[in-house]
């Protein structure tokens, strides 16, 4: 029932899946379990077999505003202004064959996370929306974090309230930014994001 949820809310966006994914999805989904020596959540397994790699977007964009989609966190991450109620979502690892693919992103962390924990989506800045194997909590992980202590902050209960707290939230800058701070606020996020291969 609750992956019903899921797809009912999936629909409230354009989802664009990515080319590269593999159709062959329940093969990789076993090899993954393999890897991690666990099974995955049925939510999620669902998720990745009829989803897979995808981003979305917001279908109230309009010549007037842009909409990112975003999600709606129990606890708040450092990343988060005062003011902040939700974060950016990027993008879902699926089994795409670029830099996104979900095996490849649990090898590249796996020293850096406990074994329970791999990411499942990118969010802003080059941190990672992951999810705790064990008990299927969405967690955001805060790669820069100077405290060893709280290196991850809970998003979500399970994946299917993770889903049902994205919302449509428009882009908009401040009004006393000047061209200059904004250019500046791009540049680093494409630095983050690795799409600069200079400086």
């Amino acid at each position: 029932m609750s992956f019903k949820r899921i797809e009912q809310k999936m629909k409230e966006f354009l989802i664009n899946i990515d080319e590269d994914s593999n159709n062959n999805s329940n093969i990789e989904i076993e090899d993954l379990e393999k890897k991690l020596g666990k099974q995955l959540h049925s939510d999620y397994k669902k998720f990745l077999a009829k989803y897979g790699g995808c981003s979305l977007e917001s279908r109230k964009t309009n010549d007037d505003v842009e909409f990112d989609v975003c999600y709606r966190p129990i606890e708040k991450d450092p990343w988060m202004g005062v003011n902040d109620e939700t974060q950016l979502l990027e993008s879902f690892y699926g089994f795409q064959t670029n830099a996104d693919n979900v095996m490849d992103i649990v090898d590249t962390y796996s020293d850096r996370c406990p074994r329970n924990i791999i990411p499942i989506a990118s969010s802003a800045g080059g941190n990672e929306i992951c999810m705790d194997i064990d008990n299927e909590k969405i967690l955001f992980w805060d790669h820069e974090s100077s405290h060893p202590d709280k290196d991850f902050f809970l998003i979500a209960n399970s994946f299917e309230e993770f889903i049902l707290s994205l919302v449509d939230e428009p882009i908009g800058t401040d009004d006393n930014d000047s061209d200059v701070e904004i250019r500046q606020r791009l540049w680093k996020v494409a630095l983050w994001e690795g799409q600069l291969g200079i400086l």
